[in-house]
């Protein structure tokens, strides 16, 4: 991990959610690095109604689709599973515990709301919980870790394998994820650690299959976020 140099963050584009209505559930690389596919997904959280788009990573420009591509559904299962790409005994553990937590705090939902994002079965599925308005309340937190590593976080809401990682290239056992702060950090099977200097807010990292390119996510208002993607080279 030490080896890798991480290039400083391209923005591609950036995403109204306003317009392209809903909030964001999957965004995968292209297999021939050209184009980001993103969803969205909106309405009620049981019956979600999901669009899907196509985004340039050159122009940025965005295109609608009638449906999910099969190269985005095959992405999504290789970054968001809980074996390690090529190294089946490397897995993601679940931890589930009732704490006490600050009302307001958490890195994909606060104490005073409930979500149910759609997909991210391969790990898990669990049901919400209701939700207090006390400023410390206990909470359910269900951890996703790697060696002990904290990969993924989730505050009273149904987990959401690869929202918050991304596996990186085949029998690297190296995954990107976010912390509950939108950092953005690399972490292999030796627990190496890197962080990626520029990314903050971030959300929805994707790495390529390759480990040439990592893209991300990065909240710019209530609607709004920027895409964005760094070089990755050994």
């Amino acid at each position: 991990m030490s080896a890798l140099t991480i290039g400083a963050p391209v923005i591609v584009g950036d995403l109204d959610m306003g317009k392209l209505k809903g909030d964001v559930r999957e965004l995968a690389w292209a297999p021939d690095g050209k184009a980001f596919y993103l969803q969205t997904a909106d309405g009620p959280s049981q019956t979600p109604k999901f669009r899907h788009y196509t985004i340039s990573v050159e122009t940025a420009a965005v295109t609608a689709l009638d449906a999910q591509p099969d190269w985005a559904v095959q992405y999504w299962e290789y970054k968001s599973d809980r074996a390690a790409p090529g190294i089946g005994s490397l897995m993601i553990d679940v931890e589930q515990k009732i704490e006490t937590i600050k009302a307001g705090t958490g890195p994909a939902g606060a104490l005073d709301r409930t979500s149910s994002p759609a997909g991210g079965g391969n790990i898990m599925d669990t049901d919400n919980i209701a939700k207090g308005t006390d400023q410390y309340q206990k909470a359910t937190v269900i951890r996703l870790k790697l060696l002990d590593e904290t990969v993924s976080e989730f505050l009273n809401e149904r987990p959401v394998p690869g929202m918050m990682f991304s596996w990186g290239p085949e029998k690297s056992g190296a995954i990107a994820y976010t912390d509950r702060d939108g950092r953005l950090t690399l972490f292999d099977q030796g627990k190496h650690r890197k962080h990626v200097s520029g990314a903050k807010d971030a959300v929805f990292p994707a790495w390529t299959t390759d480990g040439s390119r990592l893209a991300w996510l990065q909240k710019s208002g209530r609607k709004r976020y920027t895409l964005k993607y760094a070089t990755v080279d050994r």
